[in-house]
C-alpha cells in the first residue's frame, strides 16, 4: 500500500487517480472530516484523518505502508519540523521507499518556502531512508484560478513583470512522473526536475492562450501592494502572504525555469504543452456549459 499525505489538494489527489490507475493500494492523509467525505465520494481508498503536526498520530500511518509520497500543506510555515517528523516516523516503520514532494530550484535562500524544502531534503539525504525528490515547476493548473476572470475580461494579471520566464508543468504529468517513480524500483536516490516543454514568458502564455480560445488575451502587471490587498481579502496568512511576495519579486528578476529533458526522459513522451493544455482546458470549459 502506498500512503500519500496532503492528499485532498490538487496535487495530492492527482496523484491519486494516478496510482489508482495503475493498479496501486492507496492510503491517505486528509486534514479534517469535510476533506475525507469529499474524498470518499471520489475514490475506492483508505482514508485517515489527521494533522500532519501532531507528530504522536504519524506512526500508526505508516503500518502496512510500503511506501509514501510525502505533500506538505501548501505555504506552511512548519514545513521543514512536519518533513523531519514524518522522516523520523518513516524510520522507526518498514518503508521501502520515501518520495518527497519538493520544488524546482529549492536551493533558493530568497524564496523561503523553496528553503525549508531543501531542509527536508537535506533530512532525507541523513536519514538512511531510501528516497526519491521530485522538484516540480510551477504547474500549468495555476492559471485555472483566475480562468473565469481571463475569459470574463480577457486579461490576465500577474505581481511581476510579465516577461519573466518559467518552464509551466501540467499536473497530471507531475502526478504520472509519481506513479512511475513509486510503481517501479529502480529511482531510489533519484532527485528529478520536473519541467514542462515550454519556457514561457505570461505575455506569450496569454499568446497561446489567445490562439487556443479564438479571443484576444492581455496581460496587466499589477503592484505587489494590489496582489496584497486582493490576497489579504481572500484571508491567505501572513507566512503566505510574505514568501508569495518575495518569490514574486524574485521571479520578477530571474524567471523561475528548467528544462524538460528529465521529464520526457521518465514519461517516455513529450510533456504536455501549454497549447495542449489550454486547448484542453477550452474543450472541458465548453462541455461543462453544455
Amino acid at each position: 500500500m502506498i500512503l500519500v499525505t496532503g492528499a485532498a489538494g490538487k496535487t495530492g489527489q492527482a496523484v491519486v487517480r494516478a496510482l489508482l490507475a495503475n493498479g496501486q493500494n492507496v492510503r491517505t492523509l486528509v486534514r479534517n472530516e469535510t476533506q475525507r467525505e469529499l474524498m470518499s465520494s471520489l475514490y475506492d481508498i483508505d482514508i485517515v484523518v489527521g494533522d500532519m503536526t501532531v507528530e504522536s498520530m504519524l506512526s500508526n500511518l505508516f503500518e502496512g505502508i510500503r511506501a509514501v509520497y510525502h505533500i506538505c500543506p501548501n505555504m506552511h510555515p512548519d514545513e521543514l519540523s512536519i518533513g523531519l517528523a514524518m522522516i523520523s516516523a518513516a524510520k522507526n516503520s518498514d518503508l521501502s521507499q520515501f518520495v518527497f514532494h519538493s520544488v524546482l530550484h529549492p536551493q533558493v535562500q530568497a524564496m523561503p518556502h523553496h528553503w525549508q524544502k531543501m531542509r527536508v531534503e537535506e533530512a532525507l539525504f541523513t536519514s538512511g531512508i531510501p528516497y526519491t525528490i521530485l522538484q516540480p515547476a510551477a504547474y500549468m493548473q495555476n492559471i485555472l484560478a483566475e480562468w473565469r476572470n481571463i475569459m470574463q475580461q480577457g486579461i490576465i494579471r500577474v505581481p511581476y513583470s510579465p516577461e519573466s520566464k518559467g518552464s509551466p508543468v501540467d499536473l497530471k504529468d507531475v502526478a504520472d512522473a509519481a506513479a512511475l517513480v513509486l510503481c517501479e524500483r529502480d529511482h531510489i536516490g533519484a532527485i528529478y526536475e520536473l519541467c514542462g516543454p515550454d519556457v514561457l514568458s505570461y505575455q506569450e502564455q496569454a499568446t497561446i492562450l489567445s490562439e487556443a480560445i479564438n479571443r484576444s488575451i492581455y496581460v496587466q502587471q499589477i503592484s505587489l501592494d494590489e496582489w496584497k490587498t486582493q490576497a489579504n481579502d481572500v484571508g491567505l496568512s501572513a507566512y503566505s502572504l510574505e514568501s508569495l511576495m518575495k518569490m514574486f519579486s524574485y521571479y520578477d528578476l530571474y524567471g523561475f525555469w528548467g528544462s524538460s529533458h528529465v521529464l520526457r526522459n521518465l514519461l517516455q513522451r513529450p510533456p504536455t504543452s501549454f497549447m495542449e493544455f489550454a486547448i484542453n482546458q477550452n474543450k472541458k470549459n465548453q462541455q461543462d456549459l453544455l
